[in-house]
């Protein structure tokens, strides 16, 4: 899923952060490569460091037949809407936990580090659903959800300079049913296997499409590798239970993870442990409804501050910390990948993948490194590969701008002048 700039966040200190000295962060060239560019990275390098041959820039920037860029499209919008259909059922099994549908604070407390009109137009979307609000979550979330999927969404974001599906076709397609009938029926039967612990606001801080930046520092260089972590759920009664990483998969992709998985398995590890570790006892649970009986309208879900209020999550460490600060909490923290369709999951040993042992981390902070230090060497090229506004589709933000003082629908596409 596309990451917006909107997402970005300032410089936020923290305990667990590396304090690197600023003479040496100056004496380090740096990277901002993104886990996925990172996956494109790694093929090139393979094919290209350890052979003479010169980069081929022609083949580097063939474009793809069309109808494989259709099928990819398609998937894609899969993907991001069944993610979404995921993310608001768990958002409204939680608020019908207090006998209520979700809030702009349930929602801002769930998706954090947001501009205030994006938890704006979540309320304009819960007004279009209104009149056939349902007391049931699966109904009421599934309403929501379909009408987020047809309104408010921005088929044109700016700067994007190609397009080979226009987002006329990107709208079509996301209008006109890539999730079908069908698949919202497993989902609504794989939904009642979810942990009854992660639908109690009482009991866990869960967000969603957490935004992190974590500035990976080795001997010449460094990576600023930005990612939106699916999701985390912290217990209250952590450590005692385990803070678990989500990674939501759907079709070909929720498999058994290969070393291309496991490396940014590794950078979302290191992001979330120098990210939230720390922050874990600023958590702000509300009292109990036992405590605040009937005032259930105003009882907020745990509320994550971050650092004298501020929400945005930017880290650093040393690449050689990394294996030191993973024994200290492998014991606190589990990954997995759930099919959001079905509810399957893959429970991630960490032993099977090598993030066991030291040899195992040396290994692929030797590996990002080399992919950094190949990226600067020809970044004159290779920049142009991994700039996401050329790329042949782009898919739709949310949400339109001025949305929440509309009249509720999207409005008509403006194509770009190029």
């Amino acid at each position: 899923m596309p990451i917006q700039d909107s997402l970005i966040p300032q410089y936020v200190p923290s305990e667990v952060v590396e304090n690197i000295p600023q003479k040496e962060k100056e004496q380090t060239t740096g990277s901002r490569i993104n886990p996925s560019q990172i996956e494109i990275l790694s093929q090139l390098y393979d094919k290209y460091s350890n052979s003479e041959e010169e980069i081929d820039i022609e083949n580097l920037f063939k474009q793809k037949e069309k109808t494989e860029i259709l099928e990819n499209a398609k998937w894609s919008i899969y993907g991001t809407q069944m993610h979404s259909l995921q993310y608001f059922t768990l958002l409204f099994a939680r608020s019908a936990y207090y006998n209520r549908v979700p809030t702009y604070e349930d929602f801002r407390n769930t998706f954090l580090q947001r501009k205030p009109e994006y938890y704006s137009s979540f309320l304009k979307i819960l007004q279009l659903t209104e009149e056939y609000t349902s007391t049931e979550v699966l109904d009421s979330s599934q309403n929501f959800w379909n009408e987020w999927r047809m309104n408010g969404q921005d088929f044109t974001p700016g700067k994007h300079k190609n397009y080979t599906l226009s987002p006329t076709q990107i709208r079509s397609m996301c209008e006109d049913g890539v999730v079908q009938i069908k698949d919202i029926d497993r989902f609504r039967e794989g939904f009642k296997d979810v942990e009854s612990d992660k639908l109690n606001p009482e009991k866990t801080f869960l967000a969603n499409e957490t935004f992190l930046i974590l500035n990976l520092y080795f001997n010449n260089s460094n990576l600023l590798i930005p990612t939106l972590i699916d999701e985390i759920c912290i217990p209250k009664d952590f450590p005692n239970k385990p803070i678990e990483i989500v990674d939501y998969k759907t079709g070909k992709q929720f498999k058994k993870p290969e070393y291309k998985e496991k490396i940014q398995i590794y950078l979302m590890l290191c992001s979330v442990l120098t990210n939230i570790i720390d922050r874990v006892n600023d958590i702000q649970y509300a009292p109990s409804q036992w405590e605040i009986a009937h005032e259930n309208l105003n009882i907020q879900f745990p509320q994550l501050t971050g650092k004298k209020g501020n929400k945005k999550f930017v880290s650093s460490i040393y690449s050689h910390h990394t294996y030191e600060l993973f024994q200290t909490y492998k014991k606190s923290i589990l990954f997995s990948y759930v099919n959001p369709l079905t509810q399957e999951k893959i429970d991630i040993d960490f032993k099977n993948i090598g993030l066991d042992s030291k040899a195992g981390f040396n290994d692929i902070n030797m590996y990002l490194s080399n992919i950094s230090d190949f990226y600067l060497k020809n970044k004159k090229i290779l920049k142009y590969s991994l700039d996401s506004s050329r790329s042949p589709y782009t898919l739709p933000s949310f949400p339109l701008k001025d949305f929440e003082k509309s009249n509720g629908f999207s409005k008509g596409i403006q194509l770009p002048v190029f």
